[in-house]
């Protein structure tokens, strides 16, 4: 009634090493995968997140105009100085902030004349930029 020894079961160092070296080299893969597509994840939500940041500046933007038209003897000046002071309606960078008109073939040129009846601006943050026209 002696057991045998000599059938002995279980994995062999090799097999161990090369299944240990497997696994390594498809865990480096999978992390280098998933650690791009984690990383990159968030790129759409803050885009997202600065256009509709602009656009609720517009929306202040336009709200504001509107009052001075009816308050205001100069409302297109008041709007365009108010538009250019930082922090007024929010955290933007002004690109653009000019009066303008459109001449007889509707080519957008620079009006010099004080009786100009249109701004255009332009904010930006980030990657974005919005642009609308103001007029008397």
């Amino acid at each position: 009634m002696k057991s045998k020894l000599s059938e002995k079961s279980g994995f062999t160092l090799i097999e161990i090493i090369v299944t240990l070296t497997v696994t390594a080299i498809l865990s480096v893969m999978l992390v280098q995968f998933m650690g791009t597509s984690l990383s990159r994840s968030a790129e759409p939500i803050v885009s997202m997140q600065e256009g509709m940041a602009l656009q609720s500046i517009f929306e202040s933007m336009n709200a504001d105009y509107k009052q001075l038209l009816f308050t205001d003897n100069t409302p297109l000046d008041t709007f365009k100085t108010r538009v250019e002071t930082a922090g007024f309606y929010g955290t933007y960078a002004v690109t653009d902030s000019t009066y303008i008109l459109f001449d007889g073939s509707q080519v957008e040129v620079p009006c010099n004349t004080p009786d100009c009846r249109i701004l255009k601006v332009t904010i930006s943050m980030g990657d974005h930029s919005l642009t609308s026209l103001f007029t008397r």
